[in-house]
């Protein structure tokens, strides 16, 4: 379910929609917080006002197939007139099974086309790997904050920041350049690998100071733009432990 208009003016903590990686984290990212802003607490994951992640799934997955139809059609068109003057040719020369043959290659060129190659066009899509690997932190994340660090515990992972701070992380494919730092009343993590789509996280609260707000924006390469908002609550809950690592 997407977030109402209504609820999301009073949820939402960046005015003006991404565009871009560097839209809302352009400018240099501070050491610091603004006074008194604090993201530290123990937050659950609200499926019901957050963003429903297999709707972008379904969405992207779309978005992609029809990029494969336009791109396989003028090679289809080529290949048809090609097979028609062979077809000719050999029907000349008493080849019956030739128009049988092409048939066949033209209905493999439709599903290949319409799938892309493996079937699934997100199979070896690292958009979609960038993504669920977001999605497959779970729903408890735990925020310990400090002067000279940022923890992001999910239970099952924890992630450590340097506020303003550069490092080189692993990333799939190779390595990216990994910036983190405060701008404004929100944390900003902007990771550029390589190859493949870079991500742009932001993390802050909510006009109310009620719910932990994160902003997931995924572009670059040849895959379609992607914006992910998750909306955390307050729990008390206790996350799972399972072999916690570090990414």
């Amino acid at each position: 379910m997407r977030i109402p208009v209504v609820r999301a003016n009073s949820v939402m903590v960046c005015a003006a929609a991404v565009v871009g990686l560097g839209a809302c984290a352009a400018g240099r990212l501070s050491s610091e917080p603004p006074p008194g802003v604090t993201l530290e607490g123990a937050w659950k994951l609200d499926h019901g006002i957050s963003d429903d992640p297999q709707k972008i799934i379904d969405r992207v997955r779309a978005q992609l197939v029809r990029r494969t139809r336009n791109s396989a059609a003028p090679i289809d068109q080529n290949r048809g007139g090609r097979a028609s003057g062979r077809r000719g040719t050999r029907g000349a020369q008493g080849d019956a099974g030739a128009e049988d043959r092409q048939t066949q290659d033209e209905g493999a060129g439709a599903q290949h086309g319409a799938a892309g190659p493996g079937g699934d066009p997100l199979r070896h899509s690292p958009l979609m790997h960038a993504l669920l690997a977001n999605i497959s932190r779970g729903d408890f994340l735990t925020v310990r904050q400090t002067p000279a660090q940022i923890v992001l515990d999910y239970g099952t992972s924890v992630r450590r920041f340097t506020p303003g701070g550069h490092s080189v992380v692993s990333a799939e494919g190779g390595v990216a350049d990994q910036t983190s730092g405060w701008k404004g009343k929100e944390y900003v993590v902007q990771i550029k690998p390589q190859m493949g789509p870079g991500v742009l996280e932001r993390y802050g609260l909510s006009e109310d100071r009620k719910h932990l707000v994160v902003k997931l924006h995924f572009e670059g390469g040849e895959s379609p733009k992607v914006d992910l908002t998750r909306i955390y609550d307050p729990t008390a809950e206790v996350a799972p432990r399972v072999l916690p690592t570090n990414d």
